[in-house]
């Protein structure tokens, strides 16, 4: 019975040809990675945005192609690549000048950024609906999910949880605590140039848009490896452990998502290397946790605790 995404996964893999002698991932990975040569890649990912699981009708039309390419940049950024080129449907209930004037401005806030070209794509009528299809190139190596190693650090970027913070407030109706978290949620920075940075030294790599917890599982599962990680170690915001209770900080670092930040593995000969890339780009990259053989285990104050957190799954929300 298929009861959730990894389910339909697996029903996929198993029914339909999703492999070949020039594509060394298929799905499975935040990208799937075509050989172009002996060196070089494309790096390709899709996603879909839609009314209600991924922005709503208080998000402005910039906002909402922001937050939609932006997650599709993160996918790139996870393997280690740099974007090149977009394709987009778009699906809308009508033709509204202001909207979409508004939208492009949002949407090339990224392109010029990234110096990203619009190749193609497909336009619709009918309810809001927003897919990017990325294509990127490895400047080195890429990086997936499937390599880490026993007694390799594991890292996260910026601060994880502010975007549930939001989320978790806004249920809360706490206007004020909502508007200070509303810009992670809304226009979230994809990590491009940390993820090229980090591409020669990480052993696996993940952008962290289901939740520290499911994705972090995600590299363990591949890697067959366990993990400790120090929950106190995970970086965050000190207004947000002082204002939400213990259970709803769970929530906002373990199980969020949208963060869209990068987590990853790396021996620890490169601490003073990833030291060096968090100054040059001006984003904390913080050690949460170390490889193991078995097992994900979550320490807080010297003790083991359980939460129960599972990551954002669209058919179990």
């Amino acid at each position: 019975m298929i009861k959730d995404e990894d389910d339909l996964l697996k029903y996929i893999k198993k029914n339909i040809k999703t492999e070949s002698n020039k594509i060394e991932k298929s799905i499975g990975d935040d990208c799937a990675v075509v050989k172009l040569s002996r060196q070089r890649y494309f790096v390709i990912t899709t996603d879909t945005s839609l009314l209600g699981p991924h922005f709503t009708r208080e998000y402005k039309p910039r906002d909402i192609a922001y937050k939609s390419l932006a997650s599709n940049l993160s996918d790139i950024a996870s393997m280690g690549c740099v974007p090149k080129y977009v394709l987009m449907a778009m699906t809308l209930p009508s033709l509204n000048d202001t909207w979409i004037k508004d939208f492009y401005k949002g949407l090339n806030i990224l392109m010029k950024k990234y110096n990203l070209v619009l190749i193609g794509g497909d336009t619709n009528k009918g309810p809001i609906s927003i897919t990017f299809q990325i294509i990127g190139e490895n400047k080195s190596k890429v990086l997936c999910r499937d390599s880490a190693k026993i007694n390799d650090d594991i890292y996260v970027t910026g601060q994880l949880g502010l975007a549930r913070a939001a989320l978790i407030f806004k249920r809360k109706k706490q206007k004020n605590h909502f508007l200070r978290y509303k810009k992670n949620l809304h226009c979230p920075n994809p990590r491009v140039e940390v993820g090229v940075d980090i591409s020669n030294i990480a052993s696996s790599c993940i952008d962290i848009s289901d939740g520290l917890s499911k994705d972090l599982n995600n590299i363990l599962s591949f890697s067959k490896k366990g993990a400790i990680i120090e929950i106190n170690d995970i970086p965050t915001s000190k207004h947000l452990l002082k204002t939400l209770s213990q259970t709803e900080i769970y929530e906002a670092l373990l199980g969020g998502g949208e963060d869209y930040e990068l987590c990853f593995t790396a021996h620890k000969k490169f601490r003073k290397r990833i030291s060096s890339i968090a100054k040059k780009n001006n984003i904390a990259i913080t050690r949460i946790g170390i490889i193991t053989k078995t097992d994900l285990i979550f320490y807080k104050d010297g003790q083991v605790v359980t939460p129960d957190i599972k990551g954002f799954d669209h058919f179990q929300a």
